[in-house]
């Protein structure tokens, strides 16, 4: 069966050698040591703006000659200088999407420098001939004030819960489960990304269970588990108990 590895390495193999190819990496669970038999591959190339087309082709023309291409979304990404497109391989595992992104070499440099002996998001290097791929050291100030200003939102849905109760009161499951998940479960989650991985606030439920402790991970989920209206109107003054506590958390780190 084919695989990543046999993937990665025709891709390096065909790649490396163009002039207009600065730079292959792998982020997601290759990048930081989690992959397994059910991740994909997320892959990216650096290449010369002016050759975004023909790079195009050649990836499309490399993996087809690996195995057919029974799989492709071209995705409509929002930054203007990366490309990204989604393939499945025909004789692949099911699992073994290949998420695939150009970034165009005219792309700021300050908005993917990677954090040093980060576990969460990082770059594995494949090969990089222009010193594409650039690391740092983690600094709190970076993402302070940006989380600063993502608590407020959240005591602000936190002083919203009539929203939800409303709808518990009149009998409509389907609204007062969308209004808990805004306004109970979702700030819930954005506090407890600032305390355990205040540079990542913002990756709300992507693979939170690998990134807070088992018994948070666990308590987190009784409130994410809910079924009946009963359960949203029993967990709401639990829930306010526990954001209460984890901003006083926070203040003790300095977040206010």
């Amino acid at each position: 069966m084919i695989n990543s590895e046999i993937i990665i390495k025709r891709l390096k193999e065909e790649l490396e050698p163009l002039q207009y190819v600065h730079a292959m990496w792998l982020e997601g669970a290759d990048a930081i040591g989690q992959a397994d038999e059910y991740s994909d591959i997320d892959i990216y190339i650096d290449i010369e703006d002016e050759y975004e087309q023909e790079s195009i082709h050649k990836v499309e023309n490399i993996l087809s000659r690996i195995s057919e291409i029974d799989y492709k979304y071209v995705m409509n990404h929002g930054h203007s200088k990366l490309r990204q497109r989604i393939y499945h391989l025909k004789g692949c595992s099911e699992y073994l999407m290949i998420d695939f992104c150009w970034q165009l070499h005219s792309r700021d440099k300050e908005e993917y420098v990677y954090i040093k002996g980060n576990t969460i998001e990082a770059a594995k290097v494949i090969f990089d001939k222009s010193e594409v791929i650039r690391y740092k050291d983690y600094k709190e100030e970076d993402y302070k004030s940006f989380n600063i200003e993502a608590l407020e939102e959240c005591k602000y849905r936190y002083s919203q819960h009539c929203r939800v109760v409303k709808y518990i009161h009149r009998g409509m499951y389907l609204e007062a489960y969308a209004y808990y998940n805004r306004y109970v479960l979702e700030p819930l989650i954005h506090v407890l990304r600032m305390i355990y991985t205040p540079a990542h606030a913002h990756y709300y439920l992507i693979h939170i269970s690998q990134h807070l402790p088992e018994f948070e991970v666990e308590k987190l989920q009784y409130f994410a588990q809910i079924s009946t209206l009963k359960d949203i109107e029993d967990r709401i003054p639990l829930a306010e108990v526990w954001f209460s506590e984890l901003v006083e958390r926070l203040k003790e780190l300095g977040m206010e």
